[in-house]
């Protein structure tokens, strides 16, 4: 069975944007037909306009359960952080997953079909495995002791296989920041990236606290890792230089490599870095960092085609919605200079392709499986996000 889509505009990702397009699409989700003007008497008239399905970039499903328990803007990311130790582990698995189905439901019907997700333990595999979602899921590396760097590695190599073999996704190592890292424990990341050949994302830039204890062990997060009994002496990933441009170096076989929420980059900085990495993907959250520390990226950097793009919800600790199109509308609110088209592509092909899906996602094109996203409340004519909004998938 085929079914015909009709809208006033379809943005493809495989050539200009469709005016009064269509797309028809067989029974399995796949693109039978692309075009315009189509001559079908049978058809669903779409208003707005059709995107290929969304993909979240960067999400914590496990903190799903978080939601309303973590305060915001308050005491910068420190604050956030000792929130999420007091808070995560309050809740019974049940009640875990319960509230990751939800959040998972919710990604879907909003039009997310791809998410690369941050884990932990094990507790959001069962959820992975009846999703209709692709998961990619990053497996999260902490540890500042260098001598356990090789033990934490195996360990998470285990869960790394644990959901590569039991979901429908891909999985990878990852690690966290430059703070939470020893430089052996980076190292060790990068050396099973370099056999893995797998996408890798890295929280990178996100405060003032990440770059006090980075250059000199100072600040409010070294006063929290004290109050854990941390021995902070052991941290070797100091430099005068930004985290970022510190911490490249050990990361040169992670390719593709993400960096996450880049709060506090700039542009400098950014050309710094691809001078150093020749693979990079910039992930914009900028409703959790609204959320955390109440600053936003500056999103006119990124504001061209050189640049490779992506967005992210985050977690529900540190996020309202795990929502693409609310994303979407507050970088359109505070630079509504940045096309359309381009947020679209955000969202959609640059995530694929740091996914390393988008020969099924990402594109409205023939013979793919990228999903059909219906977004109300865009100006037409001049193709303009309003704070209004509304997006729902729709095959």
């Amino acid at each position: 069975m085929i079914r015909t889509f009709k809208s006033d505009l379809i943005i493809t990702n495989d050539g200009p944007p469709l005016r009064n397009g269509y797309v028809d699409v067989n029974s399995e989700g796949v693109i039978v037909a692309v075009g315009q003007d189509s001559n079908s008497s049978s058809f669903t008239e779409i208003k707005g306009v059709i995107t290929p399905g969304f993909v979240n970039s960067h999400c914590h499903l496990e903190l799903s359960h978080l939601k309303g328990k973590t305060k915001m803007q308050t005491d910068g990311m420190t604050g956030f952080i000792k929130g999420i130790f007091s808070e995560r582990f309050s809740s019974s698995d049940d009640e875990m997953t319960e509230a990751m189905i939800l959040a998972d439901k919710e990604m879907y019907d909003e039009g997310i079909v791809a998410v690369g997700d941050i884990s932990n333990f094990d507790i959001s595999l069962q959820v992975k495995q009846k999703s209709s979602i692709y998961y990619h899921t990053f497996i999260e590396v902490v540890g500042q002791d260098p001598s356990k760097a090789d033990a934490i590695l195996e360990k998470a190599l285990m869960l790394c296989d644990e959901y590569i073999f039991n979901t429908k996704g891909n999985a990878s190592i990852v690690p966290h920041s430059p703070y939470s890292m020893s430089r052996a424990l980076i190292s060790a990341v990068n050396k099973n990236a370099f056999h893995k050949k797998q996408p890798v994302s890295i929280h990178m830039q996100e405060s003032d606290d990440e770059f006090l204890f980075c250059k000199d062990k100072s600040g409010p997060l070294s006063e929290f890792f004290l109050g854990l009994g941390l021995n902070i002496r052991l941290f070797d990933n100091i430099s005068d230089a930004c985290p970022m441009l510190n911490t490249l170096p050990l990361l040169t076989n992670c390719k593709p490599l993400m960096m996450v929420h880049n709060t506090l980059t700039t542009a400098a900085q950014i050309d710094i870095a691809i001078a150093l990495h020749n693979d990079l993907y910039w992930c914009l959250c900028p409703n959790a960092n609204n959320y955390i520390t109440g600053r936003l990226p500056q999103f006119c950097i990124y504001n061209n085609d050189d640049l490779k793009v992506t967005v992210g919800t985050d977690s529900l600790a540190s996020n309202h919605q795990l929502s693409i199109l609310s994303e979407l509308k507050t970088i359109a609110a505070a630079h509504p200079e940045i096309p359309f088209e381009r947020l679209i592509k955000w969202v959609t092909i640059n995530g694929a392709e740091f996914l390393g899906i988008d020969k099924k996602f990402g594109k409205i094109k023939v013979g793919m499986t990228p999903g059909l996203v219906q977004i109300e409340g865009v100006n037409i004519e001049n193709m303009v996000l309003n704070g209004e909004a509304k997006s729902k998938k729709i095959n």
